[in-house]
């Protein structure tokens, strides 16, 4: 399975309950193979302070029953802000399971927790965000939001990878080697040690380099050329 960063938010008031939840789907990232950050929360407040902030997760686990603000009504507040993270609530509430139809609860798992549902409810998120056209990529401590489609070129600028689109550039922490694992099979290619570009933003093709349609151009390092040109080619058939 490729390797992707999947970002999943834990929220639970009980100390108890938030760290197993946590130790748990980490158990289930790493034996399906899913590169995935997770962050606990001990309110729902702090969570959605967080992502009204800018922070972006593909994954909640959501306690139903919590003091001040429920995982309900935090959920209810997401949906009205339009925010599509998929939610899994986790409660010993069996009764609150149809509320979850509400704010489109991708899962309800009933405390004490099965290994075996919250592997298959990691299992369905991960699936749908993989299917999406946008990705989530770390930047400046924030979750940044971006469509394969807009990045132009990606270059590796000291320890960070910068990220190319056409008016705007930003940094990401992630390796090119990691990026290569999220893009592909979506016309990106390694052109050079430390260029990943956008086959779909590729003007013209020559001896050492590629012209991209903005006049902007990106080096083709000499043991790849052969490769890079094939594999221009065979996306200019499709």
């Amino acid at each position: 399975m490729m390797k992707y960063p999947f970002y999943i938010a834990v929220c639970d008031d009980e100390a108890t309950d938030r760290e197993q939840i946590r130790k748990m789907t980490e158990e289930v990232c790493r034996a399906e193979k899913i590169r995935a950050e997770i962050v606990c929360y001990g309110t729902a407040k702090d969570l959605l302070e967080e992502i009204q902030n800018g922070k972006e997760y593909a994954m909640l686990l959501l306690d139903v029953l919590m003091p001040a603000q429920d995982g309900m009504e935090l959920a209810r507040v997401l949906r009205d802000k339009k925010v599509e993270t998929e939610i899994v609530f986790i409660s010993c509430n069996r009764e609150m399971a149809l509320q979850g139809y509400e704010v489109a609860a991708a899962r309800y798992l009933a405390k004490p927790l099965e290994m075996k549902k919250l592997t298959e409810a990691v299992r369905f998120c991960y699936g749908k965000l993989r299917n999406r056209k946008e990705i989530l990529l770390p930047t400046d401590g924030h979750i940044r939001k971006i469509a394969p489609k807009d990045i132009y070129y990606i270059e590796i600028i000291g320890r960070k990878s910068r990220i190319m689109q056409e008016t705007q550039e930003w940094d990401t922490s992630l390796s090119m080697k990691e990026l290569e694992e999220i893009l592909w099979g979506q016309g990106f290619i390694r052109c050079h040690q430390s260029f990943l570009v956008n086959f779909s933003h590729v003007k013209s093709f020559h001896t050492s380099s590629m012209e991209l349609t903005d006049g902007r151009s990106v080096p083709v390092s000499k043991h790849r050329v052969k490769e890079v040109r094939q594999a221009f080619f065979d996306y200019m058939k499709n």
